[in-house]
């Protein structure tokens, strides 16, 4: 089986953005914000911190020009906690797939009619616990230093 790195790798294509997404007030749904702040200043990529509402950064988004964006999101997907996969933008849901009110299909068919040709897919980690006022698990700290690290050799500066 393809191990994440060369997953993530054969996909980016030109310019990229990574968009991070979820609430760091509720446990493991913070992930996509904290994968974001730990990659400023390591990796060539144009870099969002959308937190709850990633509808609000459509536009600096596609401002950015990137050719590939990737969504960093926790999701319940059905395996351990802190288990990171790769998902097509397509074979995700409109509902129920992500802990927030706006699916990443949602938010990625919107990026789409302002750019045509985008490149989006979903990287997401499986939560243990999003509840409001825990902190984040030890299993999805050590998926998301994982991943970090995956980004910093795959487009580290």
């Amino acid at each position: 089986m393809e191990d994440l790195a060369s997953k993530i790798k054969e996909r980016i294509k030109g310019n990229l953005a990574l968009v991070g997404i979820g609430n760091p007030l509720r446990g493991d749904d913070g992930f996509g914000p904290k994968l974001i702040e730990s990659l400023k200043g390591s990796v060539d990529a144009s870099l969002f911190d959308c937190g709850t509402a990633p509808e609000n950064y459509i536009i600096p988004i596609l401002n950015s020009n990137p050719r590939t964006v990737i969504l960093l999101d926790a999701a319940d997907f059905g395996s351990p906690p802190g288990e990171v996969d790769v998902f097509e933008i397509d074979s995700v849901s409109n509902r129920g797939f992500s802990t927030h009110n706006m699916s990443p299909r949602m938010l990625a068919d919107l990026m789409k009619t302002g750019a045509s040709g985008l490149n989006i897919f979903l990287v997401a980690v499986q939560p243990k616990n999003i509840a409001f006022g825990e902190k984040m698990s030890e299993e999805v700290m050590r998926g998301m230093e994982r991943l970090k690290n995956i980004f910093v050799e795959v487009c580290g500066r």
